[in-house]
């Protein structure tokens, strides 16, 4: 399964879900099934899951994909939220919405953005003239109606919300002073040199062991850390449905029918359209576009000649070659080795073009091409050996050596170097130049498990979950059948993936629902049955402490390390360099000529925003910062060598603007978050979804 991209949805998709739903006569909140309680009204499943589903058609989402639906109900889920936490907060304090102002930015002058962006999607303008048309056009239309109010009263919401945020907001403003500041940590910089000496140089012999009872301290005094949510951990078998080798053979017995139908009947287009499973089963191709298992035999080939059938990666494809199309287009093939020299000096190309000629001598004397392209070419085919494919005459993609390759007739080496501004190229030509269409009939079928396969791992995985009862007889079972017991720790309700299977939810909602420690149980997943058993249960609190000891050990030792090397460090003194040299060879001696106040990281050191800050605060040059810690890495001093302020301005306005928009930002956020906060949330999605 493809790398899946998700995106941020705004209110904006859930507008008109939350609308009716939140209205005075919903039935979100009341009586049924409940997935859970906010402030302690009670959001029921029936309600809950049509708003996911209202929320999933207006985003253009597919409905059928386990990991977009969870977050789709993520997303619905957290707007009830804070929907409810800011209607109460808003009721207690009285802000509304006027009448005027609400005509006016629903369909007035000063629309507000929510209302902007509907009469653009709906109507595709925002003019007020446009907007009056529309709303005398939907008085006899219920269902945009509704769309409308429901946006409309989501906008009012979000403008209620704004009001409540800017009481705080506005009240924030700031100096020159902490505008002339920003600018020089934006664009001044200072050059440091560091000393830095990691954990790894001290031994934990050294050191010594962690006493228990420092162990027990440090969970005490650090709970916070180690608290964690509810989870489950199960054990599970699984057993995939792949092809048997009686399947395999049963598609090559009908690819071979395929085949000879190919060799010996006409009207090969409409025979390939009527059984291939992808594809259009029969096109007209210039050779750039060609199925690769036939642009790689082309010159060969003659009309008639049948490529395949070729198994790869599950699937089949059989391939003929019905006619071939004069063209006035002309073709070729090549590959290329490329050197850059964009932006080099003339002595700098001059030893790239050395470098390029020695190559191509050794290839004029037997080297591979294809391998003195791997090692050498910084272009886009060096994986493949150079290999830029048949490209097509008048492409702008290949226009660096079009004239070398179709400027010749024959395949081979060009044994000379192609220069342009940007690259210099070793080029061969490994098909000469065509001028030919080809129309091929093209055959695609995927190698799936028959019935028969499917029952027969259906059967295994449901004797398994039959005849066990217990953990214990789990693992006895699967060791005695030789099967492979997969682990799946720290499943909290919400999840979706466990261990390596990415669509768990009916595994997370069995666990979480009549499921008990030892049970077993099999599920019917994407392309397998997997048999688990519920191995344990982590509850919500404080780990305890052998859970935990490792992590708190290793923490303490490098804190004793950090005390061990500082003690060294404070007794050393002169420049870094110097105190490295007297250290010993367990230190190094980095330099960074732009540090900026920003950057919370040193090369080669760690992340380390204190030191950096400190390294800021030292006001001559040779003055150097105590020792620091870096983050479960190390200890670092810098030593400042220079600084470099920015030239002042006339005009700090935009750092002003920038510092506030952040102020707003945080404000806004720890607001929202602290009205969310206080209210009592129980969600139990989990039963159901």
């Amino acid at each position: 399964m493809g790398k899946l991209l998700i995106v941020v949805v705004g209110l904006s998709i859930v507008a008109f879900v939350l609308g009716d739903l939140l209205g005075q006569n919903s039935t979100l909140l009341g009586n049924g099934r409940n997935v859970g309680e906010i402030d302690g009204e009670e959001i029921t499943q029936e309600s809950f899951a049509t708003m996911v589903q209202n929320a999933q058609r207006n985003s253009g989402y597919p409905s059928g994909n386990p990991q977009i639906m969870q977050f789709l109900r993520d997303q619905v889920w957290n707007s009830i939220i804070a929907d409810v936490a800011y209607s109460n907060k808003l009721d207690e304090l009285g802000l509304e919405i006027g009448p005027n102002e609400r005509i006016d930015m629903v369909q007035g002058r000063n629309l507000s953005p929510e209302m902007s962006n509907f009469f653009l999607q709906r109507i595709g303008s925002n003019d007020p003239a446009s907007i009056k048309q529309y709303l005398a056009s939907i008085q006899f239309d219920q269902n945009e109606q509704y769309l409308f109010a429901s946006y409309e009263r989501n906008a009012i919401i979000q403008r209620t919300i704004q009001k409540f945020e800017n009481l705080l907001a506005k009240t924030e403003y700031v100096t020159l002073a902490e505008a002339q500041k920003a600018y020089q940590e934006q664009l001044g910089f200072r050059a440091v040199e560091y000393l830095s000496v990691p954990f790894s140089s001290v031994s934990n012999d050294q050191i010594g062991t962690i006493p228990d009872n420092e162990i027990r301290a440090y969970l005490d005094s650090h709970e916070d850390e180690f608290t964690v949510e509810e989870t489950r951990a199960i054990d599970f078998v699984s057993f995939p449905v792949i092809p048997s080798s009686q399947d395999t053979a049963s598609y090559d017995r009908q690819l071979a029918d395929i085949k000879a139908r190919f060799e010996t009947g006409d009207n090969d287009s409409i025979y390939a359209t009527s059984i291939t499973e992808q594809g259009t089963g029969f096109m007209e191709y210039d050779p750039t576009a060609l199925p690769i298992a036939v642009a790689d035999q082309l010159t060969s080939l003659k009309e008639g000649d049948i490529i395949g059938p070729n198994l790869e990666n599950g699937v089949y494809t059989l391939h003929k070659l019905t006619e071939i199309v004069p063209t006035d287009n002309e073709f070729a093939r090549a590959s290329q080795i490329v050197f850059n020299i964009a932006g080099l000096s003339a002595v700098d190309k001059a030893g790239v073009r050395t470098k390029a000629n020695d190559i191509l001598r050794q290839i004029r004397n037997g080297a591979d091409f294809a391998d003195m392209a791997r090692q050498h070419s910084e272009g886009a085919y060096n994986n493949v050996g150079g290999d830029a494919g048949w490209m097509k005459k008048g492409d702008t993609r290949t226009a660096d050596i079009e004239a070398a390759v179709f400027g010749t007739t024959r395949k081979g080496l060009i044994r000379r170097l192609v220069e342009t501004d940007n690259n210099i190229y070793i080029v061969s030509v490994t098909e000469p130049k065509i001028k030919n269409r080809y129309k091929v009939a093209q055959v695609i079928v995927e190698l799936t498990p028959s019935t028969q396969t499917i029952d027969e791992v259906y059967r295994k995985a449901g004797l398994f979950a039959s005849d066990v009862n217990s953990i214990q007889e789990f693992n006895d079972y699967a060791a005695e059948n030789g099967y492979a017991v997969f682990n799946g720790n720290g499943i909290d309700k919400n999840a979706i993936s466990v261990g390596r299977l990415t669509n768990a939810r009916q595994v997370v909602s069995w666990l979480y629902g009549e499921a008990s420690i030892g049970d077993v149980k099999d599920f019917d997943l994407d392309g397998e049955y997997v048999v688990a058993v519920y191995r344990d249960k982590t509850e919500e609190g404080v780990q305890p402490l052998e859970d935990v000891r490792i992590q708190i050990a290793a923490k303490l030792m490098n804190e004793k390390k950090a005390e061990f090397i500082k003690a060294k460090i404070n007794g050393l003194s002169g420049t870094v360099s110097a105190m490295a040299t007297a250290y010993g060879p367990e230190a190094s001696v980095y330099s960074n000529n732009s540090l900026k106040l920003a950057d919370v990281s040193l090369p080669n050191a760690g992340v380390a925003p204190e030191a950096i800050g400190a390294a800021f605060a030292l006001q001559n040059v040779g003055d150097k910062t105590k020792p620091y810690v870096v983050d479960n890495q190390g200890v670092v001093v810098l030593e400042l060598k220079s600084i470099s302020s920015a030239a002042e301005i006339g005009d700090y306005t935009s750092y002003e603007n920038q510092i506030l928009q952040e102020a707003f930002a945080a404000i806004q956020g720890k607001l929202r978050q602290a009205v969310i906060d206080r209210v009592e949330v129980v969600d139990e999605r989990y039963k159901y979804f």
